[in-house]
């Protein structure tokens, strides 16, 4: 399945957004909190022109902490990428017990940290629609929404069009929200160290 999401960034506070959206009916409806080590195998050189080329060949170890429960995971992200746009991405991921340990296997093997990108999430529901709240910290607040569809075989051009009309639909909310519908925490906090 080839899956589309849009991240934007949110000019408006946490507590802005909580009036905003439960003035129009949304719920929320959870709470996370999540820390992504990002590894690249360390023969693989990081410049300014590559970062996008050097994520998108990261394996992450992530630490999920939910209300009742904890998921620790490594994950895999292949996104596909028109120019500096992401057209969709799949996620594999495999459940792991100790994160210590697998990140010791990873630099045993030749890897290296690149980037930690923690963030605590609040999603929001109203009529099927989740709108996830990313607190991230070094950037701020970020709005992720996933598509559920299935966009296997549509073209680029199409996705490119989807999501900017799912841009459209995020404006009639009220919210101060960015043009930019495809921010990436990774790139943009490796960006922020003046590589």
């Amino acid at each position: 399945m080839r899956q589309i999401e849009i991240t934007l960034k949110v000019y408006n506070s946490l507590k802005e957004v909580d009036k905003i959206l439960k003035k129009q009916g949304f719920k929320m409806i959870r709470k996370s909190r999540i820390e992504d080590m990002y590894l690249k195998k360390e023969n693989i050189k990081l410049g300014k022109r590559n970062i996008l080329k050097v994520l998108s060949n990261c394996v992450l170890i992530r630490y999920i902490k939910n209300k009742n429960k904890e998921f620790k995971l490594l994950t895999y992200k292949k996104k596909d990428y028109n120019g500096k746009k992401v057209i969709s991405e799949t996620k594999y991921n495999v459940n792991i017990d100790n994160i210590e340990k697998a990140y010791n296997i990873f630099i045993n093997l030749g890897f290296t940290k690149i980037v930690d990108v923690k963030y605590d999430v609040i999603v929001y529901e109203k009529s099927g629609l989740e709108l996830a709240f990313q607190d991230v910290e070094g950037l701020g607040l970020l709005l992720e929404v996933e598509n559920s569809n299935d966009f296997a075989g549509v073209s680029d051009k199409d996705i490119i069009k989807e999501k900017r009309d799912m841009v459209k639909e995020l404006s009639k909310f009220g919210l101060n929200l960015s043009k930019d519908y495809d921010i990436k925490k990774a790139y943009e906090l490796i960006k922020l160290k003046n590589i």
